[in-house]
């Protein structure tokens, strides 16, 4: 009996070693050629499609177009006044009273900054997007798409240089957890120029476009506006002189309902989907 039990440990021992001796730390790290990861990702235009689709999302939050963005904007310009019901927080915007703990105002900024992170993920795959096939995706579509995460990257920094002034000017997604210093308001201002030309060159036409997507005519009026806020007038006539196809609402009404939506006189507007759910693009 002894000598069986010392022989099984033998046997149980030398097949440890066997294993042991036949794993690889190289094979512990393997990466399943069927999952997704930034290096298997741009392959086809449904995964592009759906990248950009996710620097959409960020608008539809509750730091911006989902609540917070209209109770700051109106409270804070004095175009509405707060009913008893009206929350404290949300009152604070109405006599400038909030400070860097005022909740709603972090989630505006985080917002922001996650939208960029995602329209970043998809200008730094540029080159991988380009390599794609003809046959598979066209050379048009690439740059339409690419334009459209600069217009959402202008957009989101637009939203906050306009709000803070200096903020950290983030172009590439971190690899680390330290902080980004801040960079100029006028190096901002910069880089969303910069984003809005070259998307004006190849977004699509508002007629040859799926509603809610970023379009030329988006690019040219944000960059417009863009210029109002630097004081350059004539910079700014000359681009809202480029915008043909749009008009005043017959109705002005008819800009606010479900009806009437996406009509003349719409430049860009926040996609809403019912058929799937609160905050769906």
């Amino acid at each position: 009996m002894k000598a069986t039990r010392i022989i099984f440990s033998m046997f149980m021992l030398f097949t440890i070693m066997v294993i042991v001796n036949a794993c690889s730390e190289n094979d512990l790290e393997l990466v399943n050629p069927n999952g997704l990861s930034p290096e298997t990702f741009f392959k086809t235009e449904a995964q592009v499609q759906s990248a950009v689709n996710a620097a959409y999302a960020n608008l539809q939050t509750r730091g911006l177009y989902s609540r917070h963005m209209f109770f700051s904007q109106d409270n804070m310009s004095h175009e509405n006044d707060g009913n008893p019901q009206l929350e404290a927080d949300k009152r604070q915007y109405l006599d400038f009273s909030f400070d860097s703990s005022h909740g709603p105002i972090a989630d505006y900024w985080e917002s922001c900054y996650r939208g960029i992170n995602k329209a970043n993920f998809v200008i730094g795959n540029e080159e991988l997007i380009n390599e794609i096939e003809e046959s598979i995706m066209s050379n048009a579509t690439k740059q339409k798409f690419i334009g459209e995460a600069k217009f959402l990257r202008a957009l989101y920094n637009f939203l906050l240089v306009t709000r803070f002034g200096d903020i950290p000017l983030i172009t590439e997604i971190p690899t680390t957890t330290e902080g980004i210093a801040k960079s100029s308001a006028s190096e901002v201002y910069a880089l969303i120029i910069s984003d809005l030309q070259s998307a004006s060159s190849s977004l699509f036409n508002k007629s040859d476009e799926d509603n809610g997507r970023a379009t030329k005519g988006a690019a040219i009026a944000l960059l417009g506006k863009v210029y109002l806020f630097l004081g350059e007038h004539s910079l700014a006539l000359t681009e809202f002189n480029k915008l043909s196809g749009y008009a005043l609402e017959p109705n002005y009404f008819d800009n606010f309902t479900e009806e009437t939506e996406h009509g003349v006189e719409s430049i860009f507007e926040i996609e809403y989907d019912d058929a799937l759910g609160a905050g769906a693009k």
